[in-house]
């Protein structure tokens, strides 16, 4: 039996071109699915914002994208991996306790780093009322389907083609690169620290999804992150500050509380994703037996 954490025993040659073309393939599928959808966008750029101007409107936009990406992810398990659909994590099974749960863990790591701010003096009250507005449901259920959609592809698909070729470390960390490749339009230097952010981020959805077996947990934690910080508190998410919330405004030096970036881009919230990391590490190695099994039934 093949060591599940070391990847298969051929060339490194021969499996980096195996993870490539698989890869490649999924995109294309995806995108071929989700094309037509939004081709009016792009030949009619204008229309965007009309179109995409209500919370409501917005929760159809993601579900498309999401139901394109898990048709693809599953296609190319089924019949180009010939591996269980089970591996993609999405079984039904403690489904509910994974999200619920997750979505606790990644809304309390994103308190703990306001709670540090508002000890620095780096926050103050703001003007607004709070998330719940006529848009509540329509704003989360975009949300968490936008989330669902990253998940599947990121940690449910690239994730599990690259630990079945160099092994489980390889594979957290390439979904991580992935995860970091996603918010491509914040690549410029202003954006440097919430890209390192974004990329350990990365390594605990990662790492959860080693631990939990589920794709659910990764996706309460990503979840429960963006929405405490966006619609709740109406702090900027990657940049997005489309939320009416402004519970709370961040003031002070933007090194420290991420300043237009959001929490997430600013040296405080590193400090909260490195230490989370070195959790999940620590209950890796506790648990490696658990993370044995999965890699054997996965194989």
């Amino acid at each position: 039996m093949r060591q599940p954490d070391s990847g298969t025993s051929t060339s490194f040659p021969y499996r980096l071109g195996t993870v490539s073309w698989k890869l490649v393939l999924f995109v294309g599928l995806f995108i071929a699915l989700y094309l037509p959808f939004v081709l009016p966008f792009l030949l009619y750029p204008q229309t965007e914002y009309v179109v995409l101007a209500t919370a409501s409107a917005r929760v159809t936009i993601e579900l498309i994208a999401a139901t394109c990406v898990i048709l693809a992810a599953m296609a190319m398990t089924r019949y180009v991996d010939r591996m269980p659909l089970r591996t993609l994590g999405l079984a039904w099974r403690r489904c509910a306790g994974f999200v619920c749960g997750g979505t606790v863990l990644g809304g309390g790591l994103l308190l703990a780093a306001l709670v540090i701010l508002i000890i620095s003096g780096c926050v103050k009250p703001g003007p607004g009322h709070g998330p719940f507005t006529h848009e509540f449901v329509w704003t989360l259920a975009a949300m968490l389907l936008n989330t669902i959609g990253q998940e599947v592809l990121v940690h449910g698909y690239v994730q599990q083609v690259v630990r079945r070729e160099f092994g489980a470390a390889a594979g957290v960390i390439v979904a991580a690169f992935v995860l970091v490749l996603l918010h491509y339009t914040l690549f410029h230097t202003d954006a440097l620290l919430l890209l390192v952010n974004l990329f350990i981020a990365g390594l605990i959805l990662g790492m959860a999804f080693l631990w939990s077996r589920s794709l659910w947990l990764p996706i309460g934690i990503h979840f429960g992150w963006n929405y405490v910080q966006g619609p709740v508190l109406g702090l900027p998410v990657t940049t997005i500050d489309l939320w009416p919330s402004d519970l709370v405004v961040l003031n002070g030096n933007p090194l420290l509380t991420g300043g237009t970036m959001g929490i997430e881009g600013g040296l405080v919230a590193s400090i909260v994703l490195i230490a989370a990391t070195a959790a999940f590490y620590y209950i890796l190695r506790r648990n490696r037996a658990a993370q044995l099994e999965l890699e054997v039934v996965i194989q």
